[in-house]
């Protein structure tokens, strides 16, 4: 059987091709194991001429993927904690607590180009460095950093 003067092994191999690339967009390693049963199922028909060992071949390399090589790619290539973005980022680093001009106006930072009114349960200066703890809203929640 052809088609377009192709054999089905090669359908398989075009399969795996399509599916390994399309994993450069798609984290987590699934479509690569789906490709590595495509190469398997393309070696399976190659050698047997039949579409019941292809189709054994691609049940058994998916499986072997994800029982065996996945995991270890996930400890190996994706280690570490995830880089946290947004206002998620912005705790544990360190600002500089300005006071502000306006007569009560509490304490201010300027943190990534925005202003960011603070609050804190430790007694703040004009130019003390403090930690961000956590985000409420348009607020910083911070604590002294030691003078």
């Amino acid at each position: 059987m052809t088609l377009l003067g192709l054999s089905p092994w090669h359908l398989w191999i075009i399969l795996a091709v399509v599916l390994l690339t399309a994993e450069i967009f798609v984290s987590g390693f699934v479509l690569a194991g789906l490709g590595f049963g495509a190469l398997t199922a393309a070696l399976g028909h190659y050698l047997s001429g039949e579409l019941g060992w292809a189709l054994a071949g691609y049940c058994a390399g998916a499986l072997l993927f994800f029982v065996a090589i996945r995991p270890i790619a996930l400890r190996t290539f994706m280690r570490g904690d995830r880089p946290r973005f947004g206002v998620h980022g912005m705790l544990g680093k360190q600002v500089t607590v300005m006071d502000s001009p306006a007569l009560g106006g509490g304490y201010y930072t300027v943190f990534r180009d925005s202003r960011w009114e603070l609050e804190s349960t430790d007694d703040l200066m004009d130019g003390d460095l403090a930690e961000v703890v956590d985000v409420r809203t348009s607020t910083l929640i911070v604590k002294r950093v030691a003078r």
